[in-house]
């Protein structure tokens, strides 16, 4: 009788500087069987309020706190380049933890994993790494360049930090990023397709759902830093456009030095800053508001999108964000070109003027939330990709 071959079933170590969506994929993951370990700079407790099993968390503290005291001193932090030795003793703490795991394959998160997916290879694995943004070249230009067009210095990236990703870039085996913009940046580095494996992020579609609260004004709401790299400015500038009567724009998320100076120089009524506000209480400011836009000129997905998706709040967005792959063709949404307030502003008031086709838009991107951007939709994305890898 001839034997038949089985494939092997994936046995994932996930590695990871801070948190990003490592402990959502990590829970996801071992709900399918299929996680191996999760190592993270963070203290084990955090993962485990994501759901992470203890067992299976292997916390690398010591570069994490070297971080923190350069965020807390600034200047110090920079003079001593704390941020990059913070990854630095991860990647070393980290090394040590791989060396006793068994798995079969590594996904790493850009920019602290270099060593890593070089000692994962040396045994083995199959090597995946995790980049939530744009090429690091293109991402660093582009912020350059805005910072430049409003006169204002842009804090370059460290050229050891983009060393580092570059050579990451070349020494996985795949790339895993989140929307088609992002792939576009790496084809046009010279990057194979067949290296990339799209994949885009998730929401806690438990925690953010639709609950309209009644509300006469038209409300849109934009969330996330308010940041040039957010393109406050355009948004800020396409709500006076748009001159929409009775309308109010929120900004939730702490307020950049750049964005203070702003407001204070252009105080504009119906404008309203929230600063940062925790993601629990994220689903009552969305589920107050008509409209969720986000004016990023870079973003790899913004997950503040499928967040308002989630909730039935159309899209507005420039495509600069990932966020076509939430609009789907007009369907959720509508995407427009980075720095274009004119097209923002065009955006705001075809909706303003049209509730029906609000209301529309509102209901397929909950729909579309539901069925594509759940993280237990991404985690069985990202398995089919180390099923298929493996093979």
């Amino acid at each position: 009788m001839p034997t038949v071959s089985r494939q092997p079933s994936p046995h994932v170590i996930l590695s990871v500087w801070g948190r990003f969506h490592a402990f959502d994929l990590a829970r996801e993951l071992h709900g399918l069987g299929a996680l191996s370990t999760l190592m993270t700079s963070y203290p084990g407790f955090v993962a485990k309020r994501f759901g992470v099993q203890q067992s299976q968390i292997r916390s690398c503290p010591t570069g994490e706190v070297l971080t923190r005291i350069g965020h807390k001193m600034p200047r110090l932090g920079k003079l001593l380049a704390l941020d990059l030795r913070g990854k630095q003793q991860f990647e070393r703490s980290a090394r040590r933890v791989l060396a006793s795991l068994s798995g079969n394959v590594f996904v790493g998160w850009s920019g602290s994993s270099l060593s890593l997916l070089r000692d994962a290879k040396a045994r083995g694995m199959i090597t995946v790494l995790e980049r939530c943004s744009t090429h690091i070249i293109e991402q660093t230009k582009t912020l350059l360049d805005e910072y430049a067009t409003f006169g204002l210095a842009f804090a370059d990236t460290p050229a050891a930090t983009i060393q580092q990703e570059l050579a990451e870039y070349e020494e996985a085996d795949y790339i895993a990023v989140p929307s088609g913009f992002v792939v576009e940046s790496f084809l046009r580095q010279g990057f194979s397709p067949q290296k990339l494996l799209l994949n885009p992020y998730g929401a806690d579609t438990a925690l953010f759902q639709p609950a309209p609260k009644p509300h006469t004004a038209f409300r849109m709401i934009q969330v996330g830093g308010v940041t040039i790299r957010k393109g406050f400015r355009y948004v800020a500038e396409a709500f006076r456009l748009a001159a929409i009567p009775n309308s109010e724009l929120w900004f939730v998320g702490g307020v950049s030095r750049e964005a203070k100076d702003y407001f204070a120089k252009y105080p504009t009524p119906g404008i309203t800053l929230h600063g940062h506000v925790p993601q629990t209480q994220l689903p009552q400011l969305y589920n107050q508001c008509d409209v969720a836009c986000l004016g990023s000129v870079e973003e790899g997905l913004a997950m503040v999108l499928l967040q308002a998706a989630a909730c039935g709040l159309p899209i507005v967005c420039t495509q600069s964000t990932g966020g076509c792959e939430v609009v789907a063709d007009r369907e959720c949404g509508i995407a427009v070109p980075p720095r274009d307030p004119a097209a923002l502003a065009a955006a705001f008031c075809q909706l303003a003027s049209d509730p029906a086709q609000r209301h529309s838009m509102g209901r397929a991107a909950q729909a579309r939330a539901a069925s594509h951007f759940s993280w237990p939709a991404y985690a069985a994305r990202a398995l089919a990709h180390y099923q298929t890898i493996l093979q």
